[in-house]
């Protein structure tokens, strides 16, 4: 795990309290339009339009594990790219919490790539009350493309490139 799980559970409760469902517009061009609902904004990027401000509670309940996640993130991107550590400057443009739920609309999110304009992606795994089937990572990556599945515990990151296609299942 690159979080300690115990961490994570310990703040379990905090979590789920601060948790609220932010409703976000993508826009036209996406497959969610206005629908996306289940998230909840730790950090925003200042031009995104329309505008979703942080939820101050989530952010003070994160914010330190969120930097944990970028610096081990920095550390896997410049030994993957043989980037002198120190020589790029990491930082978040959007960071969420996504509850996920057998509801529909609130089950998965469908296959994707987080954008053109970043250098990669961070996923961690949280702790949840109830166990559950399903909930794995979908990613297609390598030469030739292949589909690989994740089932991540509570504290492992998924560590994704830029441009990289994947889909949380139900």
């Amino acid at each position: 795990a690159v979080i300690d799980p115990k961490r994570l559970q310990g703040r379990f409760e905090e979590m789920k309290a601060s948790y609220v469902q932010q409703a976000l517009d993508y826009g036209r061009n996406s497959r969610y339009g206005d629908k996306w609902r289940i998230s909840c904004y730790l950090v925003v990027m200042d031009n995104w339009k329309p505008k979703i401000m942080p939820h101050e509670p989530m952010l003070r309940c994160l914010e330190d594990v969120m930097y944990d996640c970028v610096r081990r993130f920095e550390e896997w991107y410049c030994k993957m790219k043989a980037v002198r550590s120190g020589s790029k400057k990491f930082s978040v443009m959007n960071a969420f919490v996504t509850r996920y739920r057998p509801i529909h609309e609130e089950d998965q999110l469908k296959k994707h790539i987080d954008g053109a304009n970043v250098d990669g992606s961070v996923i961690l795994a949280l702790p949840t009350d109830s166990p559950f089937v399903g909930g794995s990572l979908h990613v297609w990556d390598g030469k030739p493309k292949q589909e690989l599945v994740y089932a991540p515990a509570p504290g492992d990151c998924i560590f994704l490139d830029t441009k990289i296609w994947h889909q949380a299942k139900p």
